[in-house]
């Protein structure tokens, strides 16, 4: 039975995941955002990963391996890689992989991606990663089940946020 909290995605229902310290303006972005496609405006230091940790929480059960489904969290640097990805790691029980150019990534096969993509439920990385990954086609937008970006003021121009809004904006056209 579904309770005042839960909304139905396609013919599953996600339920919001707040956690005990949540002010009441987060679990507001966290219920719109379980919802449709959000844009969070906060000042610095009031709590936007916070809102993203729960709404990852909310999607973990669609997450969970072996779930083809896949969630991605895009930060701007690799300083916020280790450090969003330390957050998931401390505030949910999902299987968290972080990726950066000095991993090698860029040298990447499709295998190796898979291989990431079978064992981790979240993937924290810089949005260039990302949009390599998919014009390689090592990635498919579909398989993304949430995507968080980071910062997302810079999605303009040629900044690889934009460049990746524009992959997901084709597929819907196409589909």
């Amino acid at each position: 039975m579904a309770r005042a909290n839960d909304v139905v995605c396609g013919n599953q229902q996600l339920s919001a995941d707040p956690l005990p310290f949540a002010r009441s303006y987060q679990l507001e972005a966290l219920e719109a955002a379980l919802k449709q496609n959000t844009i969070v405006y906060l000042e610095t230091g009031s709590g936007k990963t916070l809102i993203a940790i729960m709404l990852l929480r909310s999607y973990a059960y669609l997450l969970r391996k072996p779930s083809p489904y896949i969630a991605v969290f895009l930060v701007p640097t690799v300083v916020l890689v280790s450090q969003q990805g330390d957050a998931l790691m401390m505030h949910t029980d999902l299987k968290v992989g972080s990726y950066w150019g000095e991993m090698g990534v860029d040298f990447w096969d499709a295998a190796t991606w898979k291989h990431q993509v079978d064992g981790h439920e979240v993937l924290v990385m810089t949005p260039a990663i990302l949009l390599s990954a998919l014009r390689h086609n090592f990635l498919q937008i579909d398989m993304i089940k949430v995507l968080i970006f980071d910062e997302c003021h810079n999605a303009r121009g040629k900044h690889p946020y934009a460049s990746i809004m524009m992959v997901r904006c084709c597929l819907s056209i196409m589909t």
